[in-house]
């Protein structure tokens, strides 16, 4: 089979060596329109794992579907098409049912998969039935998986092991998933301790709680808001847990806003290349011709850690990263409107041309702000 990209042919896993169950994290939640009130639909994804080396990747002009997505050494850990899909896998429990059966998909080959094959999230739900049925999935340390599939109009939950799933499906408000599984069905397939337990317990109620926050503040959620609680660090004072949403091994953020009416050209993934706390947000449109190298080189990255292991987590985020995000928001929002008047218009190319333009514009700023 010709290779299409280097994520069709490369094997990652993670080792580790640390107990997995002190290291993993991650905390996603899905937010649809009424909530946005822009006319998008939300996936984000807090990424907890040992990895630093955090790189952007495209789609390259032979795939099938347009797509852009985030993840380590070769390893595509979230992403969006052009279809208007976003695909996003979080750790799922300890299970009595697992497989780290080297021939059977990884959860990162099962993410680029339905990058370049499927439009819609029930189309990536038939497809992780059809994996499941065929016993292609392994996910490995004893765990199972948490996968999210958005598109422009719904959205999946779909928990699963090598043998089991459970499916809900969601259209409106918002949902959060930390470590934890919720579907009916799974309780019985868990092996997790309490302490994992309340762990995802606790990091879901924060997202749960400040996103509530910004719908009492101002009758919605907006991308600034998810940016300030993917930095959340402290735990109420009575929790007995020392992780938030965010902690030192959190290495990665991405927020894909769907555009309902052109996803192909609107859509965006908002990426931290690296610890949330210690870089800035950045946009990237589905329809993306070209990065800077830093992005997919690791400097990107590497600079962020840099920057955690000399300031550590609590450091406070300079105001100037903050006011270039509001800014750059600013900025990078207005291109959006102006490029949906030329798509009203037919002008595609055009509008293409101005989401690209304005995103490198941001990103050369970035660059320098961080001195990357």
């Amino acid at each position: 089979m010709k290779k299409l990209f280097l994520f069709s042919t490369v094997l990652t896993t993670l080792l580790f060596a640390v107990n997995p169950l002190n290291v993993l994290g991650c905390t996603s939640w899905m937010i649809f329109s009424d909530m946005t009130k822009n006319g998008t639909n939300i996936l984000h994804k807090n990424r907890d794992a040992v990895s630093r080396k955090i790189a952007v990747y495209l789609s390259n002009a032979e795939s099938a579907r347009k797509w852009v997505g985030m993840g380590n050494n070769n390893a595509l850990c979230m992403g969006m098409n052009a279809s208007g899909l976003a695909v996003i896998m979080n750790s799922g429990e300890v299970s009595f049912d697992y497989s780290d059966e080297k021939t059977k998909m990884s959860t990162s080959q099962i993410v680029l998969k339905m990058l370049k094959s499927c439009d819609t999230a029930a189309q990536a739900v038939d497809m992780m039935k059809d994996i499941v049925k065929n016993s292609k999935y392994r996910h490995g340390e004893k765990k199972g998986s948490t996968f999210f599939f958005c598109d422009r109009n719904e959205g999946y939950v779909f928990e699963m092991t090598p043998k089991y799933y459970s499916v809900q499906k969601y259209n409106d408000g918002f949902t959060v998933r930390a470590n934890i599984w919720q579907n009916p069905g799974m309780y019985q397939i868990s092996r997790s301790n309490i302490k994992w337990h309340l762990n995802s317990s606790a990091r879901a109620f924060i997202a749960i709680s400040e996103l509530n926050k910004a719908i009492d503040k101002h009758n919605k959620i907006t991308l600034l808001d998810i940016f300030d609680l993917s930095r959340h660090y402290l735990m109420p004072e009575t929790s007995s847990q020392k992780r938030s949403v965010c902690f030192r091994a959190t290495n990665s953020t991405s927020s894909l806003e769907i555009d309902k009416q052109y996803p192909d050209v609107l859509s965006t993934a908002y990426f931290t290349i690296g610890h949330p706390r210690h870089t800035v947000y950045v946009p990237i449109p589905v329809c993306v011709e070209k990065i800077l190298p830093s992005m997919g080189n690791l400097k990107w990255s590497a600079a962020a850690f840099k920057r955690l292991d000399n300031l550590k987590l609590e450091a406070p985020i300079p105001a100037e990263w903050t006011k270039f995000e509001k800014d750059s928001m600013a900025v990078y929002k207005k291109a959006q409107s102006d490029a949906r008047k030329l798509l009203d218009a037919g002008k595609r190319a055009e509008a293409v041309k101005l989401m690209n333009s304005t995103a490198e514009k941001i990103w050369i700023n970035a660059e320098k702000l961080l001195n990357i």
